[in-house]
């Protein structure tokens, strides 16, 4: 679920900056977007991955890949659209949940192919690396998740930045990147 946590933090990233003076964070956020595929296709390149192991950890790679370039389109448009429009965030809440679902699969699979680790070393560390992002962006959802459905249900009852109200308006006053998309 990293793949949607990237995306997230770098929208709010972008907005700590004025918006004339935005160019250099850009190009460093599209470097470093771009940056993530270099490991995934190392792996992918690397003979021994196509080995067999017992879990399907290769193909998991693969969607990996794919993800990983959807989340570069995502990162594209949230740095370089000012407002989002609405579409565009339901649609990165739709890809959230497929990229919650993928983390789970990482996280099972990596957890129960231990023999991978003799045939595949290398995709079964990316694989293993992967689990644990995904499960610290998993566990750091589980925490917001709770606020954001007060929220809905409860309008501004959680965060109301206009009237300066709610039970979260002091901590994340100063620091609206742990709030949301």
């Amino acid at each position: 679920m990293w793949w949607f946590l990237f995306p997230h933090c770098m929208y709010h990233l972008i907005r700590w900056f004025p918006k004339n003076n935005r160019l250099k964070i850009r190009i460093l956020i599209l470097l470093l977007s771009v940056g993530f595929l270099l490991p995934q296709f190392y792996v992918l390149l690397v003979e021994q991955s196509s080995r067999y192991c017992g879990q399907h950890l290769f193909g998991l790679l693969i969607a990996s890949i794919v993800v990983t370039f959807v989340m570069l389109g995502f990162t594209f448009l949230f740095v370089l659209m000012d407002p989002i429009p609405f579409e565009v965030k339901f649609a990165f809440n739709c890809y959230g949940g497929l990229t919650c679902i993928l983390g789970v699969l990482f996280i099972i699979l990596s957890s129960l192919a231990t023999e991978c680790q003799n045939n595949t070393p290398i995709l079964y560390y990316y694989s293993l690396a992967t689990a644990v992002l995904s499960g610290i962006s998993i566990g750091i959802y589980a925490l917001l998740l709770p606020f954001w459905i007060l929220n809905r249900l409860y309008r501004n009852s959680v965060l109301d930045k206009k009237g300066r109200t709610g039970i979260c308006y002091e901590p994340v006053n100063c620091c609206s990147c742990i709030w949301h998309v």
